[in-house]
């Protein structure tokens, strides 16, 4: 798996955890099935973007094992 693909859906990972969960419980906001369905296949798209710009402009070094 190439270095971008693995930090942007690490990226996206956490991004969906923070927006989807923890910002509901702050809020209070009801989770249903269909938001974290909906953002989770927001999240992994955008952290693949995310991933792959940056390993374009060379904006974020990571060191992950091959």
């Amino acid at each position: 798996m190439k270095k971008w693909v693995k930090v942007g859906l690490v990226w996206g990972i956490w991004m969906f955890l923070g927006i989807t969960f923890i910002k509901s419980l702050i809020f209070g906001e009801v989770i249903t099935l269909k938001v974290v369905i909906i953002e989770s296949f927001l999240w992994m798209i955008v952290g693949l973007l995310y991933g792959y710009i940056s390993d374009k402009y060379k904006l974020v070094k990571t060191k992950f094992k091959k």
